[in-house]
Order: structure tokens, then sequence, then C-alpha cells
């Protein structure tokens, strides 16, 4: 899976900036050939995952917890998506991108609902 070198690259990192820093780093660095959108989103959750995780053990109110994930989310969308464009649709990528990102962005704040109670309860 190509999400185990950058979660594993996390793990004793602290804070959830430094977290999805590396995060990013080590997912660029894999993805350098190039990704497919199955990757890209395997990318995503599994930061998404790593970044519940971080939120969920701080004491804060629940929506500034959310707004975190959804933070991280985008940092990695930001990143890496562009790795998953062939290069002859580039062009049109760059005006597809906004709207793709903020249904990234959709997705993953309906999803971050799903995965609060299957983190806590694996603890």
């Amino acid at each position: 899976m190509i999400s185990d070198a950058p979660t594993i690259a996390v793990r004793d990192l602290a804070s959830l900036e430094d977290q999805m820093v590396a995060y990013c780093v080590i997912a660029r660095a894999k993805a350098a050939d190039g990704l497919t959108l199955t990757e890209l989103a395997e990318l995503i959750a599994a930061a998404m995952r790593i970044a519940v995780a971080t939120v969920d053990s701080i004491p804060a109110d629940g929506a500034q917890k959310k707004q975190w994930v959804l933070d991280a989310v985008a940092m990695v969308f930001d990143q890496c998506a562009d790795r998953a464009i062939p290069f002859v649709l580039l062009p049109v990528w760059y005006l597809a991108k906004p709207a793709a990102r903020q249904l990234v962005l959709t997705a993953a704040s309906g999803a971050i609902e799903a995965l609060l109670p299957f983190l806590r309860g694996k603890k």
C-alpha cells in the first residue's frame, strides 16, 4: 500500500502539523512516478485517520478538531493530487482543481463523522 511508508514516518511525531508535513514529504517521494486515483484516495484516507486520531486526544471543541482534520486533508490533496493527473490533462486539471478540492473536502467532512466511532472503538 502506498500509504504504509508515510503512515510509519509520522508515528513518533507529536503535533498534527509535524505529522502532516512528514506525511506529505514521504507521500510525494513515494508518488514520484505518479499516482492512480485509488492511491490518491488511499493517501487522503490514511492522512484523515492519522489526523482524527491525533486531534481526538486534544482538548478542544468538535468544530475546531474537525477543521484541523480538514486542513490536513487539504494539505495532502494540495501536495499530492497533481501527481494523479496525466501530463496532457494538466491544463484542464488546473481549471478543475478547485472544484475537485472542494469535493474531496466535502466528502472528508462527512467521513470524519464516520471515522470517529471506529477510531474510538479501536483504543
